[in-house]
């Protein structure tokens, strides 16, 4: 069963648009010899393999929660809150050097 929300959506929707902008990126540097041709064929099949993992990224990560129990939810909130206070405390003593 996979949850479809209005996240998932607008997530799509944000990739479409950064794809279109690489795409139209790749396009004007082919247009203006930025890019060469021969190397086209590889930046666009980077851009779309990445488009593709970001697609399928919010399905993998909501089939992976669903199937969670209670306790590893709780589990992977606290090691988020102990990598956060931890980043946190890092660039606090960063600061005062």
């Amino acid at each position: 069963m996979m949850i479809e929300t209005n996240f998932m959506r607008a997530w799509a929707g944000i990739v479409e648009s950064v794809a279109i902008i690489a795409i139209a990126i790749l396009a004007i540097g082919l247009m203006v010899n930025a890019v060469k041709p021969s190397d086209a064929a590889r930046h666009l099949g980077a851009i779309l393999g990445i488009v593709i993992l970001l697609l399928m990224l919010p399905a993998i990560i909501a089939s992976a929660w669903s199937v969670m129990s209670f306790w590893q939810h709780l589990g992977l909130a606290m090691l988020g809150i102990t990598i956060g206070l931890s980043l946190w405390a890092l660039r606090g003593t960063r600061n005062k050097r």
